[in-house]
């Protein structure tokens, strides 16, 4: 009897131990950041200056809303979003539930005070929670999302949902952020906050947390020029063909140069590089969030973030990932793509790779006004009263800059870019341009 009474305390002990020993485990885990976010190696051929990109500046939300009941702020800058995200950095995530319905998930528990962070497309929660923010948690979910909701009346603790696209799929994380310090960053905030719109667009859009949010006004947009710079297309070949490059031909402002596996194209009129690798052609990755970070990876190690870049878009069929250039906190577009990096990532290397060859110098005045331009709502009311156009395929508005490149000699190093302020609209996947009550 004895014996068995020893016997039961000795596997007590054993498993008080390894509870421990878990427990220890959980608290202590930190994610495998070191492989983002190390410096750009000096080696490595660039086309810019050696500064390394950190992953939450490329991979982040581009706008922030605070809802108070039916009191709606938000801001796109990109400081106060910043200080947002920090508050997310590296918590510990004390339970993760997943949200599923056939229509639309409902957030019952959530109050009618939060904070929502909004990113241009949908990513993977598992790489941006693991590689972006570093948070603490026992797994990661895996679920594509593009809208971050931030509780902080609810409980003492933030309470954090990330929402899938199709509005199916939510994942709610309970943290060890305190509500207090997350609200006291809000508030600082608030000065910078201006009015904004919830838009309905469709049934699942009735409901306020799967609005459509867009500033009400466009207040005080200008037109920006820049005297542009070019990159280097032969530092751009040595980066992308390496040491074996072969210029195979020079017609009508096209050249296009390959190595033993791939070859690039160089529009000089457009002033764009593309460049295929045909070993890769058949092995493209489909796992988005291996093609964002190695995308991430390669661009940031040749220093191809020339100017402010952004994550943008991800498209799983094609594996392609968009990076698109912004200013003054605002996202640039360009009918030809001169302000975006395109990539598709590969088996074991980049299989395509597009991008604009101008970056932006010195700023100088601009003598032209901006238009003045409609509020949310006009463009709303327009869009919706616009016969041509199926109004439930709008899924997102935004304002930003239409980049025109100059009329004259293109080689001319004085020469100047403009970004001219536009409404945009995300409508069946693509973002377009508003005008005049259509899309172009």
């Amino acid at each position: 009897m004895r014996n068995r009474e020893l016997i039961k305390s000795a596997i007590l002990i054993i498993l008080v131990l390894i509870s421990v020993f878990m427990t220890y485990r959980v608290w202590t885990f930190t994610p495998e950041l070191t492989d983002l976010e190390t410096d750009v190696n000096t080696e490595t051929p660039s086309i810019g200056p050696k500064i390394s990109k950190p992953i939450d500046s490329v991979i982040m939300p581009f706008r922030m809303i605070n809802r108070n009941g039916t009191d709606v702020k938000g801001t796109s800058n990109v400081k106060d979003i910043k200080k947002i995200t920090d508050q997310l950095l590296s918590k510990e995530v004390k339970k993760v539930d997943i949200l599923s319905s056939e229509s639309v998930v409902q957030l019952e528990d959530l109050s009618e005070r939060y904070t929502i962070l909004d990113f241009p497309d949908s990513i993977p929660s598992e790489m941006y929670l693991n590689q972006v923010l570093g948070m603490n948690m026992n797994y990661y979910p895996n679920i594509n999302f593009d809208r971050i909701l931030v509780d902080t009346k609810s409980t003492k603790e933030a309470v954090v949902y990330l929402l899938s696209e199709n509005k199916q799929k939510a994942v709610k994380l309970q943290t060890n952020i305190k509500s207090t310090q997350f609200d006291k960053v809000n508030k600082e905030a608030a000065p910078d906050l201006k009015p904004y719109t919830g838009m309905i667009t469709n049934e699942t859009t009735t409901n306020e947390i799967y609005q459509i949010y867009a500033p009400e006004n466009a207040d005080n947009m200008n037109i920006y020029r820049y005297v542009s710079n070019k990159i280097s297309v032969s530092e751009l070949n040595d980066v992308i063909l390496g040491d074996s490059v072969i210029a195979r031909s020079n017609e009508h402002n096209v050249s296009t140069y390959n190595n033993n596996t791939g070859i690039s194209t160089v529009n000089e009129a457009k002033q764009t590089y593309r460049y295929t690798n045909l070993s890769e052609d058949e092995n493209r990755q489909k796992d988005m969030a291996k093609s964002i970070t190695n995308s991430f990876k390669f661009i940031n190690e040749h220093a191809g973030y020339t100017d402010e870049f952004r994550l943008f878009s991800t498209d799983q069929k094609s594996g392609k990932i968009d990076y698109q250039m912004f200013l003054n906190n605002y996202p640039v577009f360009n009918d030809d793509k001169l302000s975006s990096i395109e990539a598709v990532w590969g088996r074991d290397t980049i299989n395509e790779y597009n991008r604009g060859l101008i970056t932006t110098g010195v700023a100088v005045p601009s003598k032209k006004e901006a238009d003045k331009l409609p509020s949310s709502e006009e463009v709303r009311f327009s869009l919706a009263s616009n016969g041509s156009i199926d109004f439930n395929k709008v899924t997102n508005i935004a304002i930003g800059y239409d980049l025109s490149l100059p009329k004259d000699e293109i080689n001319n190093l004085q020469d100047t870019i403009e970004f001219t302020p536009k409404w945009y609209v995300k409508y069946d996947g693509e973002w377009k341009r508003y005008e005049n009550g259509g899309l172009s």
